[in-house]
């Protein structure tokens, strides 16, 4: 009987409640405070369906953008210390992928630059089998424009072509005894041994940069990416 009565009491409440609400009391709910920044806030913050081609075209860009600010920088800091010491003051700077702007990208999409060419200079710039098959379609100019391959459902691999563009590369890889001084390549060849990299002339194809990407990482940039609210203005 008690339990009854308690569900009577309750069902009368909540009937007055709503009646209340029906009526027009002058019932009056105070907003949250900032309520409007939070939900536009938690909109664009929502985790995305992201889709295979938003991953390809996503990674293309980061791509472009690694090797775009490596070429920038090197560029300008190779003609800067080659002003101020010639060769040997350059050769430090000459590897774009160690830069802390480069670094700084690679962290942010998880991913990894390096170069490559069929001329190598360091030894250590060696590509697997894979990446020289993709230099090798550059270099026979099946390829002219960045690439992206997906390597597994894992990683993504970025290309890119590099061209020799100005005088100041072919200080260091043009002809011996005319671009390249006969006593700069000495410093040269005490760094590099087994160099080959020597006799472009501009506009040739000096390498490829090769960037592997992980798909985690690009999702996460994306989902990291703000997104246009979806709530009305005037709200």
């Amino acid at each position: 009987m008690n339990k009854m009565f308690c569900q009577r009491i309750l069902l009368s409440a909540i009937t007055f409640i709503i009646v209340l609400i029906v009526s027009g009391c002058d019932v009056k709910v105070k907003p949250i405070e900032g309520g409007k920044e939070i939900a536009q806030e938690l909109e664009r913050h929502k985790i995305k369906r992201v889709t295979r081609p938003q991953i390809l075209a996503a990674t293309r860009k980061a791509g472009d953008s690694i090797a775009t600010v490596a070429m920038q920088e090197v560029g300008k800091l190779l003609q800067e210390k080659l002003q101020e010491g010639g060769v040997e003051a350059a050769l430090p700077y000459c590897p774009p992928e160690n830069f802390p702007a480069i670094n700084a990208l690679e962290e942010k999409y998880g991913a990894t630059a390096r170069r490559t060419s069929s001329k190598l200079r360091n030894p250590a710039n060696k590509a697997d089998e894979r990446v020289t098959a993709l230099l090798q379609q550059y270099e026979q100019g099946e390829l002219k424009e960045p690439q992206v391959v997906e390597l597994n459902e894992q990683e993504m691999l970025y290309t890119a072509p590099i061209y020799i563009r100005s005088e100041t590369c072919l200080r260091c890889h043009g002809t011996l005894g005319q671009e390249v001084a006969t006593e700069e390549y000495q410093v040269l060849k005490e760094r590099y041994p087994t160099d080959e990299a020597t006799g472009y002339k501009l506009g040739d194809l000096r390498g490829m940069w090769y960037i592997h990407f992980t798909k985690k990482g690009i999702v996460t940039d994306l989902n990291a990416q703000p997104r246009k609210s979806r709530i009305p203005k005037g709200l």
